[in-house]
């Protein structure tokens, strides 16, 4: 934001620094997108060369003037007195034509002429001088127009201007020696190259001036036709380059497009979505933004961003964005189910399932919705419901590995360990590079009691994804049930470094510690997981436990009071550890206080 502040500050300095430099008369002005060494006409370049013995680019423009006469219905070969062709299509007949209008007519429709071009309208040079060479300084020329010099007439209007000349407010120069002198200290405006964009939006949004006003008829189009077809060129290879993953290669392109034409919506959307499929969000909503803005009625590129704001996630903007979209298109089967993503990522299932509801509707055949909705059904621990989606799912896509992978945790979940590694094992046959599915697997086998099964699929799913802590807190649990401490802190350790707010793997990371015996260390983490999940009744147990060996009694106390008053059985816990009061101070040569023994002794 400081950023488009900042942009939009310097612009309207450059606007009252134009402003300033014309206030004191009847100024024109001429918009370049570079700065050029001179300020000169199409003919003067063409000839520019062979000007320097003596001849005169009038006396070319002469020449040029005569024989174009020749290609006019209605006129003469008299260089002084032709005649300007009938307008046959609104009736006008033919009439006497000056050699101006005649030059204006050659300029409009491309050819090299002595005219330049220049604008009573500062902001309309100031989009010619944004207009293209993207990586180079445009200028803003501001001559007031009795002082400038050589000119084989006054700076003038055609008498009969057409669209495009009444649009750009276009006033024709006509120099004796094919370029207007200027000072550059004095008459010149430069527009940084990074302020290209900034000062063609600024105009755009707030004048109404962009390539579709200024070049306003079909004879415009043509003029710039040629940039149009290169840049739908850039765009197609983009195209082409993301379909086949190459996305830096597609956002080069994709660039280009835009750089040839500035307003291209589909472009900024197109490089939006190879930004995306690199993980760059940011850039993907910046370029989704600058589409929206250049079309607000755009429903794809809402839904776009609505996808890049909920990968980074922001469910409120993506859920808004999806809403847009929806609004746009009533019809957008996939809007209602990525808004339900992010209703349920939310945790507002119940939304959730109706927007799932909406795109069935829809769409019955989109077995990523059933999936999704199965999904929502399950966070709301209607397990059933879920599978009976996921097999619908399945049933419309049996390639879909992700709605195997659902269903096996829906089993999973209704204690059907077995049921629920055949699914994890399908969802792995057709996606072997779905860690999530290896950690499940590894957790139903884990639940089954077959902890080496149950580490190699852990480790198998660390491998696919190193970032994933969810399976280095299972593995070491399982490596904690194997009785091997020591490797099972190394894990926990690891999945904390991942997930600092993981508050299980401090708590279990604790019993470790406790078990080695270390529990100065096992309070730390027990004290950390409190912290993140106060409401842990087993938690306070185990720290209570810890300070029983060290003889902290009060605290001991304290915690196994707040443990059983939360609803902990602590009298079962304790004996899960020792036979009685009696075995535990016996093994760790202690005399457990009274009114603690009684805590921990059944009646």
């Amino acid at each position: 934001m400081n950023t488009q502040q900042d942009e939009l500050s310097r612009v309207r300095d450059i606007i009252r620094e134009i402003e300033d430099k014309s206030a004191s008369g009847d100024y024109i002005f001429r918009g370049e997108p570079e700065c050029y060494e001179e300020v000169s006409s199409t003919l003067y370049r063409e000839y520019e060369e062979i000007l320097t013995d003596g001849s005169n680019v009038e006396d070319f423009q002469k020449e040029m003037l005569t024989a174009a006469k020749e290609h006019l219905p209605g006129t003469t070969s008299d260089f002084e007195t032709p005649m300007r062709r009938p307008d046959t299509a609104i009736g006008i007949p033919s009439e006497p034509a000056h050699d101006f209008e005649t030059l204006t007519e050659l300029q409009h429709y491309g050819g090299k002429t002595n005219l330049i071009d220049f604008t009573t309208d500062s902001r309309v040079a100031l989009f010619f001088a944004c207009d293209g060479s993207s990586g180079k300084n445009g200028r803003i020329i501001v001559k007031k127009r009795a002082k400038i010099k050589n000119l084989v007439e006054n700076p003038r209007e055609p008498s009969n201007p057409l669209n495009r000349v009444i649009a750009q407010k276009s006033i024709f120069v006509r120099p004796c020696r094919g370029f207007v002198e200027f000072d550059r200290d004095k008459d010149v405006v430069v527009i940084p190259a990074e302020l290209k964009e900034p000062m063609s939006d600024y105009l755009r949004k707030y004048h109404n001036i962009s390539a579709k006003t200024v070049y306003n008829d079909l004879h415009g189009f043509i003029r710039i036709q040629d940039i149009h077809h290169r840049a739908y060129e850039e765009l197609y290879r983009g195209r082409s380059a993301n379909d086949k993953r190459l996305y830096d290669e597609a956002i080069r392109h994709f660039s280009k497009a835009i750089e040839l034409k500035p307003d291209f919506v589909v472009a900024y959307n197109n490089r939006g979505n190879a930004y995306g499929k690199k993980d760059e969000f940011n850039n993907a909503i910046k370029d989704y933004t600058k589409a929206i803005e250049l079309n607000p009625n755009y429903a794809e590129v809402y839904y776009n961003r609505g996808i890049a704001y909920s990968n980074k996630g922001d469910f409120d903007d993506a859920i808004q964005d999806y809403t847009k979209a929806i609004e746009l298109n009533p019809n957008y089967a996939e809007a209602y189910n990525n808004r339900g993503i992010a209703y349920g990522r939310k945790g507002d299932v119940d939304t959730a399932v109706r927007d799932f509801n909406t795109a069935i509707a829809l769409n019955p055949d989109d077995a990523k919705a059933y999936n999704n909705r199965g999904t929502a059904y399950g966070r709301k621990g209607d397990f059933d419901m879920a599978i009976a989606d996921f097999n619908t799912a399945i049933a419309l896509n049996p390639q879909l590995a992700e709605a195997y992978y659902n269903r096996g945790a829906a089993y999973h979940e209704k204690g059907d360990f077995d049921t629920a590694i055949k699914d994890y094992n399908t969802a792995i046959e057709l996606n072997p590079r779905l860690a999530e599915a290896y950690n499940n697997r590894g957790i139903a086998y884990g639940k089954k009691g077959d902890f080496d099964t149950a580490i190699k699929d852990y480790t198998t799913a660390i491998a696919l994804n190193p970032q994933l802590a969810d399976a280095y807190y299972n593995r070491g649990i399982a490596y904690g049930r194997k009785g091997d401490f020591d490797t099972a802190i190394k894990d926990y350790t690891t999945a904390i470094a991942l997930n600092p707010q993981l508050a299980d793997a401090y708590y279990n990371r604790g019993i470790a510690y406790d078990k080695k015996g270390d529990f100065d260390t096992a309070i730390k983490d027990f004290n950390t997981a409190i912290a993140l999940n106060p409401d842990d009744a087993e938690t306070y147990y185990n720290r209570g436990e810890a300070w029983l060996h060290l003889r902290e009694w009060d605290k001991a106390k304290a915690d196994l009071t707040v443990a059983r008053d939360m609803g902990a059985d602590i009298i079962a816990s304790f004996h899960n550890d020792y036979e009685s009061v009696a075995d535990f101070e016996q093994k760790n040569d202690v005399q457990v206080p009274p009114a603690l023994a009684e805590m921990l002794t059944r009646e």
